[in-house]
C-alpha cells in the first residue's frame, strides 16, 4: 500500500511560525487575471493590478487570522498556507468577493486562477521527519499538480463594494500625491 504524497512548499526557516517542519497544511493559491487589451493601453491600470497581488494576499491574511495564515513564497509565487481550522469555501467567497470589488472599480469583470490542496511546509537544510518521509511530494511550483488543479474562478458578475482592497480612482490619487511630493525640492539645512 503506497502512502499518499503531498507537494512540498519550502521555507528557510520554518522558526518563529506556527507551522512544523513537515506538517500538512490547507493552501491557497490566488491570482487575478490581467484584461490583456486594457493592460497594454492603460499604464496605470496595469501598475493597479500589479499591486493588487500583495494586497490581495493581506486581506486574505486579515480576513482569516484565526486560521494563522502565513504567506510563503517558492519559485516568486505566493501561495498561502493555514491551519485545519479554515474553512476553504468560505475562502473561496472571499475571493470572489474580491474579484466583485475589482470588477466595481475598475469597470473590468475579472477572472482568477484558483487552487486550493493539502501541501506539505518544510525547512530547506532539513531532512525529512522519518514519519513522513513517504509523504515528501515534488516541489509544488514544479510539479505537475500545479497545473493540473488549477481552476478559473469567476466573481459574481455584480459590482460590489465590500471595502477589502483600495479602489482604482483611490489609487490613483495616492500615485498622483506621491508623485507630487517626490517632486518638491528637499532644503538641507
Amino acid at each position: 500500500m503506497s502512502q499518499k504524497q503531498y507537494p512540498v512548499l519550502y521555507a528557510t526557516k520554518t522558526k518563529g511560525t506556527f507551522f512544523k517542519h513537515c506538517s500538512i497544511n490547507p493552501t491557497l493559491y490566488f491570482e487575478m487575471i490581467k484584461d490583456e487589451e486594457r493592460a497594454k493601453t492603460d499604464a496605470d491600470y496595469n501598475l493597479y493590478m500589479d499591486a493588487m497581488v500583495d494586497e490581495c494576499y493581506d486581506a486574505l491574511i486579515h480576513k482569516f487570522i484565526t486560521s494563522q495564515p502565513l504567506k510563503v513564497t517558492n519559485d516568486k509565487i505566493p501561495f498561502l498556507i493555514f491551519k485545519s481550522n479554515v474553512d476553504l469555501r468560505v475562502v473561496k467567497m472571499f475571493c470572489q468577493a474580491i474579484l466583485d470589488e475589482v470588477y466595481e472599480s475598475t469597470g473590468t469583470d475579472h477572472q482568477a486562477k484558483y487552487m486550493e490542496l493539502k501541501t506539505m511546509f518544510m525547512q530547506m537544510d532539513k531532512d525529512p521527519s522519518p514519519l513522513k518521509i513517504n509523504k515528501v511530494g515534488q516541489k509544488l511550483t514544479q510539479s505537475s499538480i500545479f497545473q493540473d488543479e488549477m481552476q478559473i474562478l469567476e466573481g459574481s458578475h455584480q459590482k460590489i463594494d465590500s471595502g477589502i482592497i483600495t479602489p482604482f480612482k483611490e489609487y490613483i490619487l495616492l500615485k498622483q500625491e506621491n508623485n507630487q511630493e517626490s517632486k518638491e525640492d528637499i532644503v538641507e539645512w
